[in-house]
């Protein structure tokens, strides 16, 4: 495994889980992705990521799950342990990464989870 990539820890990956997240989350909404928490099950924060064709292509779609995956790692974790699903919207294709990181910091204040 890369010292950049997700660990599967650290990674929602069922529908099952996703579900309970859009089940039981709270939402936040910013300029470049919706943020849905929920409770941990674990002792880690975890990711998912959705990216629809709204997003355009392929690579589009790739270029924002890559942008969202890369600011989750560098940013501070959250307080609690939480499962977040991170929705990409349109706006976040030709934004920088330092913009998503920005909304990324604001939308998880919003939420309340940022320390």
């Amino acid at each position: 495994m890369t010292p950049n990539s997700l660990p599967p820890a650290r990674r929602i990956r069922r529908r099952g889980e996703y579900q309970r997240v859009f089940d039981a989350g709270r939402r936040a909404h910013g300029r470049y992705l919706t943020i849905i928490a929920a409770p941990g099950d674990g002792p880690l924060s975890r990711l998912g990521i959705v990216a629809s064709r709204k997003i355009g292509g392929a690579v589009a779609r790739n270029r924002a799950k890559r942008l969202i995956r890369q600011v989750f790692r560098t940013e501070p974790i959250p307080a609690a342990a939480a499962d977040l699903v991170v929705i990409a919207k349109p706006a976040a294709v030709d934004a920088g990464a330092a913009d998503v990181a920005r909304d990324y910091r604001v939308t998880l204040k919003r939420l309340g989870l940022s320390r």
